[in-house]
């Protein structure tokens, strides 16, 4: 028997579902935005986090993390912020 629950309830319109289906379709883009996105629509669509952070691979704390800032920024902050330190010497 697991503990309770936590929900993190986030409604969607229909051009932000379909921003993020988009997003989740795209082959080129960064595997990290495509798995924010999922772990997005799984909670909005009213899975419980500990059930979207076993179908995604990630610790429910992720998922919190994820739907926190979505609900913050939307779609934006969801991208990689940039990072501290040296910048790259090489194309990536």
């Amino acid at each position: 028997m697991s503990g309770p629950r936590s929900r993190r309830v986030i409604e969607l319109d229909a051009d932000a579902r379909a921003a993020l289906e988009r997003v989740t379709r795209r082959t080129t883009e960064a595997a990290g935005l495509v798995r924010r996105a999922r772990i997005v629509l799984l909670v909005a669509s009213g899975s419980p986090l500990d059930q979207v952070a076993r179908e995604v691979g990630v610790r429910p704390n992720v998922v919190r993390t994820w739907a926190d800032r979505y609900r913050a920024g939307g779609l934006a902050a969801l991208r990689d912020r940039p990072r501290s330190g040296r910048p790259r010497t090489f194309s990536p």
